[in-house]
């Protein structure tokens, strides 16, 4: 009986290992994403500062970025397919082979106005594995754009943005 007693809790004590939570399974946490940007001009005045309140992604037709900052201003970048999105550097106005452009949306909720990009780039720096997520990346990079309103009113935004998941 004793024997039995001990190869029981043996057993049960195997299972719950095995099954522990801290197996080393590859996984793990993705670093903290981030994004940081200088806006001059127009309805943001001078040196707006833009940090990021959260974010969302989409792959249907390359990457659409879209973050919403600290102000819940918003701010859309999307990525067609030309060259692909490890280290590149993605020019406005590109239209890759499916007809989808390389564009920048700025939207000021406050003022109530949209700067749609005229020039500039978007650099990826780097797109890596996610741990988070089988399958997922990891994108990083910086910016340099110029955008306009239909009133001819224009603006500059530079930075960056790290460990977006999409």
């Amino acid at each position: 009986m004793k024997t039995l007693k001990i190869l029981c809790i043996l057993f049960l004590s195997a299972a719950i290992i095995s099954c522990s939570k801290k197996d080393d399974d590859g996984g793990g946490s993705a670093p903290e994403a981030s994004f940081n940007a200088t806006i001059n001009g127009g309805s943001f005045g001078s040196n707006y500062s833009s940090r990021l309140g959260f974010y969302s992604t989409t792959t249907a037709n390359g990457i659409t970025i879209a973050v919403t900052d600290q102000n819940q201003n918003i701010i859309r970048f999307f990525l067609n397919e030309t060259g692909g999105f490890d280290t590149v550097i993605k020019e406005i106005g590109n239209v890759d082979d499916n007809g989808f452009v390389t564009n920048v949306i700025i939207r000021d909720q406050e003022a109530m106005i949209t700067y749609n990009s005229s020039e500039g780039q978007i650099v990826i720096s780097e797109n890596k594995s996610n741990p988070e997520i089988e399958g997922g990346r990891l994108i990083s990079g910086n910016f340099d754009i110029t955008a306009v309103v239909n009133t001819g009113e224009t603006i500059t935004m530079t930075g960056t943005f790290k460990n977006i998941a999409y």
